[in-house]
């Protein structure tokens, strides 16, 4: 009986291993763990380390994938075995769960980190200029660089770039493609084409009763026509008629 001897001192001596423990090793020796989510985009491949996750792709080959993050992180990446608590709260966020994934952006630099930190606070159902988010940097003058910025967030839909539009109300690049960020605004209840109507009548903001919006801020451009709403051009139109700007999208500047 000595083979049935040896199970039963393995079954009473097994433990099993925490998910800290293993995230542990793994930092330890420098490689980080990827899984398949599914998202709103089709199945993902999410990366994460032990400081939390750092990127999310599009799934496909592995080893293109595996490639494409050695060269981006100078880390190597391997398939996980099972979730543990980061990726566990990324598969959640992923089906549109509200909870708190840790982020690694080690791999970017401090201005990228600055832009992608902005961005991640955008509401669902809103969107803002790249110029907006400039100023909310304090970096007015770097709306080009705020664009390479974001085409380099290295965890699309996690950190939501996608909320990040032209002032003319077209969408512009994303990782996943233009139709997909569209897609995506409109999944939220963003009304784009409400959106540019009225940038195609030359309004910048909408005025409601009291203050001024931009365009992007909720549902606010679905109701330019409706009573104590209007269309205006400038800050200044809007100073010129008393209102202040909404504390929710600030457009002063924008």
């Amino acid at each position: 009986m000595p083979d049935a001897n040896l199970s039963d001192y393995g079954d009473a001596t097994r433990r099993t291993v925490s998910p800290s423990f293993t995230s542990g090793v793994f930092a330890r020796i420098g490689v980080d763990r990827y899984t398949v989510c599914p998202s709103a985009l089709g199945d993902v491949y999410v990366a994460w380390g032990a400081p939390g996750v750092s990127a999310v792709r599009p799934a496909g080959e592995a080893a293109t994938f595996e490639a494409w993050y050695a060269g981006r992180f100078d880390r190597r990446v391997v398939a996980a075995i099972e979730d543990d608590p980061i990726s566990t709260a990324a598969r959640a966020k992923l089906r549109g769960d509200r909870v708190d994934v840790p982020l690694d952006l080690r791999g970017c630099s401090e201005f990228e980190a600055r832009v992608l930190r902005s961005a991640a606070q955008i509401r669902r159902g809103n969107a803002r200029p790249y110029q907006w988010l400039a100023r909310e940097i304090g970096a007015p003058d770097a709306t080009r660089a705020v664009g390479n910025a974001l085409g380099r967030n290295p965890m699309p839909l996690l950190i939501p770039c996608h909320r990040v539009i032209r002032t003319n109300g077209s969408v512009g690049g994303y990782a996943f493609g233009s139709d997909a960020k569209r897609a995506l605004l409109e999944r939220e209840g963003l009304d784009l084409a409400a959106v540019e109507r009225v940038a195609g009548r030359g309004f910048r903001y909408i005025a409601s009763p009291g203050a001024f919006c931009l365009p992007t801020c909720g549902d606010i451009a679905t109701r330019v026509d409706a009573p104590g709403y209007y269309g205006l051009r400038s800050v200044e139109e809007a100073h010129a008629h008393g209102l202040t700007p909404c504390e929710t999208c600030r457009p002063a500047a924008a």
